[in-house]
């Protein structure tokens, strides 16, 4: 009869170690599905990588930021078809499923390993060389001449010829006009003195310009004539020189713009 109390007893303490075995499983088990369930409401959303192929940079860009991606640059390439800054192709390509957040890495068109060279003539001097690179072609040599109808500091022609196909970085040769040549007929007046008329138009340009000319002779170098004048006026002066060698030269805003012996 003493036994029977002692089992009692022994039975008696093994229930508390199963529930809390139990509860320790438990807690397992619903930790696990609450480490899944912030998993799955934490974790980036899946999106798909836009069509990108042809956008801009700029409007690439804009399409990956709107689904939640980033954009980066990493290389170009020439391509005869595709325009220049155009999208070649991304990493990951388009129509991918990527996690929100996923940096996608472009690689953009540098457009023709070729060039057309446009038509610059009777254009300012200026604007043909800006448009000349801006057609990714450069500036070669720039030759000065007497030109009747072209004005002063515009293109009279340029080498290679217009709508020429080149590749990129060629040279494009200028040839800018110094305006019409001087009218100049001199007249022998006796005692070595010759004496012309200087018949000069004022090209356009700035609201005023300086003309000025000058003479040099056996007597030396002098300045004849120096006024401002606004751009169609024409100038007109007798001018006298001696000796062999004379010159007359017309400038300008400061640039010799016509040189002829008298």
């Amino acid at each position: 009869m003493g036994m029977w109390p002692r089992r009692r007893k022994a039975q008696r303490s093994f229930l508390p170690q199963v529930l809390e075995l139990v509860a320790i499983i438990a807690c397992i088990v619903g930790g696990y599905h609450g480490l899944l369930w912030y998993w799955e409401y934490t974790a980036p959303r899946e999106v798909k990588v836009p069509e990108l192929v042809g956008m801009t940079g700029l409007e690439a860009t804009k399409s990956l930021t709107a689904v939640g991606l980033r954009s980066e640059v990493v290389s170009q390439k020439t391509d005869e078809e595709v325009p220049d800054g155009a999208v070649l192709s991304s990493e990951p390509p388009s129509g991918r499923p990527v996690k929100e957040g996923r940096l996608v890495r472009l690689t953009l068109s540098s457009g023709s390993k070729w060039a057309v060279v446009p038509d610059v003539r009777e254009m300012s001097v200026d604007r043909a060389r800006a448009l000349l690179r801006q057609e990714h072609l450069t500036i070669g040599k720039e030759t000065a001449r007497y030109h009747e109808k072209v004005p002063v500091g515009y293109v009279i022609g340029h080498a290679p010829s217009p709508e020429q196909k080149v590749p990129r970085r060629t040279p494009v040769d200028l040839v800018v006009s110094k305006g019409p040549a001087p009218q100049i007929e001199p007249v022998d007046v006796g005692a070595g003195l010759r004496r012309t008329k200087i018949v000069y138009q004022v090209p356009p340009g700035a609201s005023l310009q300086e003309v000025r000319i000058v003479v040099r002779d056996s007597d030396g170098e002098r300045t004849v004539y120096r006024e401002f004048h606004r751009p169609g006026e024409q100038v007109e002066k007798m001018v006298s020189a001696r000796g062999p060698g004379a010159v007359v030269q017309v400038y300008l805003s400061g640039l010799v713009v016509q040189e002829r012996p008298l």
